[in-house]
């Protein structure tokens, strides 16, 4: 998808529902949603030139006893401002805080965000791609 707001709006509500249907608990549904919605916003924010249009994915997948979610990009990382004002700069400790694991791989080629929650039970449906979903 393209990487605007409204979109990651979207992309949060399929990563929501799919942890529904897979049965994860709310409170790793809902971590796992905010996380990954603050990621997503980075993208919007911080990955492309001002006009400049790139895309926006993500992808959770069941593995074992945890789920992982990735959100990435093909834009150029920004490093955080050192002071930046009281509406920014939120984001990253969010995830880290809200993930078991969080790690932030930034290349010439884009970033990529991966993040990991425990999963007590085995859920019945082991993927979700949204990359592809319009």
């Amino acid at each position: 998808m393209t990487a605007r707001s409204r979109n990651a709006t979207t992309l949060r509500h399929v990563l929501t529902q799919w942890a529904n249907e897979v049965e994860l608990p709310d409170a790793t549904t809902d971590a796992m949603a905010l996380a990954a919605y603050e990621a997503m916003i980075n993208v919007v924010t911080h990955a492309y030139p001002a006009q400049a249009e790139g895309p926006l994915e993500l992808s959770a997948e069941l593995r074992g006893n945890a789920v992982d979610v990735t959100v990435s990009d093909q834009g150029r990382w920004q490093q955080p401002a050192a002071d930046p004002g009281p509406l920014h700069g939120r984001g990253l400790p969010l995830i880290h805080a809200l993930s078991e694991r969080a790690e932030i791989a930034p290349t010439p080629e884009g970033t990529t965000v991966r993040m990991r929650w425990p999963v007590p039970t085995t859920p019945t449906r082991l993927r979700m791609d949204v990359a592809q979903t319009h």
